[in-house]
């Protein structure tokens, strides 16, 4: 009797436990979640503020790779020997270099062409020279063929002025050919950053006497 008296207050001791934990009597945890929830101050007006004299992060904004404003110059006036060599200079000192031929107008030949080879081109012109013409040039092309040049001009009305001339003498198989002229001269484009290239331009150019130094067109 004692034994089931014993085990029956052992279970009434649990339970008035576990009522008193779940806050049942007015106690309870201060630190459960409906207890902090309940001590919020108007949790509705929360609001991020910024800190005064604090910046955002900006990333810092793209160089030249040279601390400064990059320029540019032309440099003109040089041989093609000359071009390419200022270039390559220019390249190793870390400046960027374009080479810029510049082309001469077109010259027009009055030519005999289409010679299968060399006898056949002296052949012709032995007969030329039987006809009064002695100002000619023998000039040997790709795959042994030759051509006569009888003359060169900048323009092609004097061209075929010269060309009737010869027909008149009885010379028909001469014609006018319009020729690109290899470059003489070219200019080179320099870009580097300012100061850089400010400093080190006259040191590049020296060795060139007739180089002219002139600003990019924008």
């Amino acid at each position: 009797m004692a034994l089931r008296v014993s085990f029956f207050l052992l279970i009434f001791a649990n339970l008035v436990f576990f009522a008193w934990g779940q806050g049942y009597f007015g106690g309870g945890d201060p630190n459960r979640e409906a207890e902090r929830l309940a001590q919020q101050l108007q949790p509705d007006k929360l609001r991020l503020i910024s800190v005064p004299g604090a910046a955002p992060a900006v990333a810092p904004a793209p160089t030249s790779g040279g601390g400064g404003e990059i320029a540019c110059r032309i440099v003109g006036g040089l041989r093609m020997v000359d071009a390419e060599s200022l270039k390559t200079a220019a390249t190793a000192a870390s400046f960027e270099a374009q080479l810029m031929p510049q082309l001469d107008p077109a010259l027009y030949l009055v030519v005999i062409t289409d010679l299968p080879n060399l006898a056949a081109a002296e052949k012709k012109a032995a007969e030329l020279k039987r006809i009064g013409v002695e100002q000619q040039e023998t000039v040997a092309l790709d795959g042994g063929r030759q051509e006569i040049v009888l003359g060169r001009f900048p323009a092609e009305p004097a061209a075929r002025e010269f060309l009737v001339g010869l027909n008149r003498r009885g010379i028909k198989s001469a014609r006018i050919d319009a020729r690109d002229q290899p470059p003489a001269k070219a200019r080179v484009e320099l870009r580097g950053p300012a100061t850089k290239l400010v400093q080190q331009l006259p040191q590049l150019i020296a060795p060139h006497a007739d180089a002219a130094v002139m600003d990019c067109p924008r």
